[in-house]
């Protein structure tokens, strides 16, 4: 019997590695013949680049940037190869994601700025990498991405004619975008990839502040006006929507420049490492989350891996902490349910070893739960 580990995200202070290591322990002392694959997680804050790296290698690249609040920071992009071609792959978490958002006040986001996304790009592609593939998740920067496309040579006007410099926000003053300087950058064959990722700790949006919905209208409103010039001058077909977040999704910009978008980071990093082919091998798929519920669903691996299961027909069991009844539609992507009744309550009362070893207990119980119906 074939059965395949994946633990998703938990919170900081618990390793999802641990977790996998814990329910591994649990099935083979249960069946000691077991053919146990435990999937690459990744503690790291490097995202799907680092989950890349632990399944089919690759090298970091550090370089200097500033994230969206105009901070000198140092950062890093993953070298690897992809179907026989260097490929680089980085996350925007580091450079413009929501938790730069913590203790900023509201005018302080309404100038924030996608700006060092743009220095990733220009850094890749400088070193002469043609294929780059970009994790974009939930931003702290409303700005569209056009601060990013200034960075690869597009010209922001207002509505006077003056260009308006790299820095603050450039879609408060935006009237045009000239995006001839992009095309003159981008060297021939040059293939972005925008792999959409709206998973995040759900706990970091009760710490900080949004815009309010004058500033949001605002944006939003030149964004829709700023995009609908540039598909009259590109003939493009590039549409942001009113109430969609479009001005902090950032995607519309690099649809401007031709980029190919994903509404899935992990189903393509899955595809392009051969892990899907991995899960339909199997003959039991077991995923672990702090809990269930349509929060926890929001953690694109834990749904994208029930979902290969549940098309392949292999049972697929979930390990939780908690279990929150308001999952609704999501309840189908599991066989079952285990409980390691260690809620949060008391998790502040037990250690990290007893939390381990719940998950080794419950993952025993799983699998001679198994062999008594194989």
């Amino acid at each position: 019997m074939i059965f395949i580990i994946a633990p998703g995200k938990y919170p900081d202070n618990v390793s999802s590695r641990k977790i996998g290591q814990a329910i591994y322990s649990g099935i083979s002392r249960a069946i000691p013949n077991a053919d146990i694959v435990t999937m690459p997680v990744t503690d790291s804050r490097d995202g799907m680049p680092a989950l890349v790296k632990h399944t089919i290698g690759g090298e970091w690249f550090e370089l200097p940037f500033f994230d969206a609040f105009w901070q000198n920071k140092l950062g890093r992009y993953l070298i690897t190869k992809i179907d026989g071609q260097d490929t680089v792959i980085m996350d925007s978490e580091q450079i413009v994601g929501l938790e730069l958002a913590i203790g900023k006040t509201r005018d302080q986001l309404f100038h924030a700025t996608s700006h060092g996304l743009g220095e990733f790009i220009l850094d890749a592609i400088s070193s002469g990498h043609k294929n780059i593939v970009i994790c974009l998740g939930r931003t702290a920067v409303a700005d569209g991405g056009l601060g990013a496309l200034q960075v690869l040579g597009a010209k922001i006007y207002d509505e006077d004619g003056t260009i308006i410099p790299e820095g603050e926000n450039p879609l408060i003053n935006a009237y045009s975008v000239d995006l001839d300087g992009v095309k003159k950058l981008l060297p021939s064959r040059t293939r972005i990839t925008i792999l959409l990722n709206y998973s995040n700790n759900y706990e970091i949006r009760y710490k900080i502040n949004y815009l309010n919905e004058a500033q949001e209208n605002f944006l939003e409103d030149n964004l829709v006006y700023v995009t609908e010039k540039a598909n009259e001058k590109y003939n493009l077909d590039v549409h942001p929507m009113p109430n969609s977040e479009a001005i902090k999704t950032l995607a519309g910009a690099f649809a401007m420049i031709d980029a190919h978008i994903f509404r899935s980071s992990f189903e393509w990093i899955a595809n392009v490492t051969g892990m899907d082919s991995t899960i339909r091998s199997a003959d039991v798929l077991v995923t672990a989350t702090d809990d269930i519920s349509a929060e926890s669903m929001h953690d694109e691996m834990l749904y994208h891996l029930s979902k290969i299961a549940g098309n392949s027909k292999i049972p697929t069991f979930v390990l939780c902490n908690n279990f929150i009844d308001d999952f609704e539609d999501y309840e189908q992507l599991f066989t079952g349910i285990f409980s390691t009744q260690m809620s949060k309550y008391y998790l502040k009362e037990y250690d990290e070893q007893t939390l381990f070893d719940n998950y080794e207990a419950v993952a025993n119980q799983l699998a001679r739960t198994m062999m008594s119906f194989h």
